[in-house]
Parts: C-alpha cells; structure tokens; sequence
C-alpha cells in the first residue's frame, strides 16, 4: 500500500512539474492601456456629462423638497389645522420617496452607461491581449494589479500598446 501511494505520489509530482515548466506566465498594465487608448477620453467626458446631468436632476429634487419642508415648518409654527399638516407631512414622504428611487435608478443607469460606452474599448483591449499572448506563446496573462510579484520580462504592455497602435 505505502509503494502504491510513493509511486502515485511521484507521478502526480511528474505530472504537475512538467505542466508547469510548460506554462508562460505574463503581465499588462490594463488600466494605463486603457487609459491611453484612443477615444476613451470621449467616452469617459460623454460619461462625465451623463453624470453630472443626473446630479442636477437630483440637486432640482432636493431643492423642492427642501422648499417643502421650509413650508411644512413654517405651518406647524402656526395654527394650520392637523389635517392640512397631514397632507403636507405626506407630499414630503413622497417626494422623499421619489429621490430615493431617483438616486437608485440613476446609479443603475449610470452603470450602464459605463458599460455601454467603455466595452468596446474593452473588448479592443482583451482582443490585443490576446493577440500578443497567442503569438509570442503565453499561457496566462494577468493584469499587473493582480500580481504580488512580476518578472519585468514578462511584461506585455508595450507590445499590447503597439498592438493597439498607441506609442
């Protein structure tokens, strides 16, 4: 039993060596490729615009209801009866309530977006990636984020770069 388990043992060994002395292990800066790619300053600027478009919208919500508590206060220092009061207190549980969903679906929108606008930079990028991983024979490449350790000769940000026809 114990000869079974050494020579499995040593053929797992075997195995796993000569698959790892097979594979080649590279690395891209994704984020400043991405970054230098043409276009994505429109892309990002277009997003920026959407946002801050968003942001206005929301400012004008917020606005309203703030003009609406002013009311609300100014009502209950006086004699207004409960029953107006109590109207008043729910158009501002709606409009609150209107800005809290607002601000949700603004952020879904903004997502999407994002993505819209950035996955064809995206896809351009991977496209080189692998492009540059298949012709020079590398088995992984890793964004330069991920990796905790990384051999300067392994890097293929230039080459992507020149795949993409940034200089």
């Amino acid at each position: 039993m114990k000869k079974l388990l050494l020579i499995l043992s040593v053929a797992l060994l075997c195995m796993t060596t000569g698959y790892a002395q097979k594979a080649k292990f590279g690395h891209v800066d994704y984020g400043a490729v991405m970054k230098e790619m043409p276009g994505i300053d429109t892309a990002q600027q277009a997003l920026l615009a959407y946002q801050q478009e968003l942001e206005a919208d929301g400012q004008q919500m917020a606005d309203e209801i703030k003009a609406k508590q002013a009311e609300y206060a100014n009502l209950a220092n006086t004699t207004t009866s409960s029953a107006i009061l109590k109207v008043k207190e729910d158009e501002l549980m709606k409009m609150y309530k209107r800005l809290q969903d607002f601000v949700a679906t603004s952020e879904q929108n903004l997502q999407a977006r994002q993505i819209e606008l950035l996955k064809p930079f995206q896809e351009n990028l991977l496209a080189a990636i692998n492009k540059v991983a298949e012709r020079e024979k590398y088995t992984y490449v890793f964004d330069i984020t991920m990796c905790a350790f990384h051999n300067e000769a392994d890097d293929l940000t230039a080459a992507v770069r020149s795949e993409l026809g940034i200089k």
